[in-house]
């Protein structure tokens, strides 16, 4: 496969609210959410987790400098962002890391950045990250050009907010869905259904079951019931579950495998340092 052609995505996070370093979850894996995608010659990460410390490992055995990164933060709740200041290639100045994120009335998506390493809760400040050139404001329903890749948003149903992402190159489509709560009518969300119809892979947020998801209505999350009917609705080639509650073991997640193996249609259950091409 030429590099030109290249369209393959990495887990590097695949856990929700908080990571998880346990016995019961080294298979599937611990950390919050992040996304490596490789299109063509570019480098993107969707979401910078706990995961983007294991990426940034990965890479600096490779190469630690003049690199050219750009980070989509679907939002910036705390899981989302709490890698960003434990990102070794962001502290290099050689490197080009531009980092899109959502706008938000009242807020900056810098100001949201560097809140999150303002005294007296964090020992270093956001500047000291040299390697970030740009932070850049995205409106949910805004198209990105990046070469030869597109990237599409809308926004999802989450407290706060949540932009969920289109990625397409060469004819390939991923649409990446976390954080996100399904309509309990039935319905499919307009956001989740600009992203994810017809997609070749969609990412879905399967932070619970249906049997467990009432006790957590509300909080912005979905189910892999709903993942998995949804995928169907929407024409989706394969489903990748993701972003997976705490409580959630690697008994648990098998158990979710073994199901979904036998129904129609491609399931994957995300592990971290599995990578899937389009």
């Amino acid at each position: 496969m030429s590099s030109h052609t290249k369209f393959e995505i990495t887990f590097w996070g695949v856990r929700g609210s908080v990571p998880t370093p346990a016995k019961h979850t080294v298979k599937y894996g611990g950390n919050t959410p992040c996304l490596e995608i490789r299109t063509g010659n570019n480098l993107l990460l969707i979401d910078a987790g706990t995961g983007i410390c294991r990426f940034a490992e990965r890479l600096a055995q490779l190469q630690n400098e003049n690199l050219n990164i750009t980070v989509f933060l679907s939002h910036t709740h705390w899981d989302h962002i709490q890698g960003l200041p434990f990102f070794k290639l962001a502290f290099n100045p050689a490197n080009n890391i531009k980092i899109y994120g959502p706008k938000r009335p009242g807020f900056t998506l810098k100001s949201c950045l560097e809140a999150a390493m303002k005294p007296p809760n964090f020992p270093i400040t956001f500047d000291v990250l040299a390697g970030i050139s740009d932070v850049i404001e995205i409106e949910p329903g805004e198209t990105i050009e990046l070469g030869d890749v597109t990237i599409a948003t809308a926004e999802l149903n989450h407290p706060d907010g949540s932009i969920g992402f289109r990625i397409e190159h060469n004819g390939k489509s991923l649409a990446y869905c976390l954080d996100h709560e399904h309509e309990e009518n039935g319905h499919i969300h307009p956001g989740l259904n600009k992203l994810a119809e017809n997609a070749d892979v969609m990412i879905f947020d399967a932070a619970y079951s249906d049997e467990d998801y009432p006790k957590f209505k509300g909080w912005g999350h979905s189910t892999w019931q709903v993942g998995y009917k949804t995928a169907r609705q929407l024409n989706v080639k394969t489903l990748v579950l993701s972003g997976f509650n705490p409580d959630l073991t690697d008994a648990s997640l098998d158990k979710i495998a073994l199901v979904t193996k036998d129904m129609p249609g491609d399931t994957i259950v995300a592990k971290e340092g599995d990578s899937l091409a389009l």
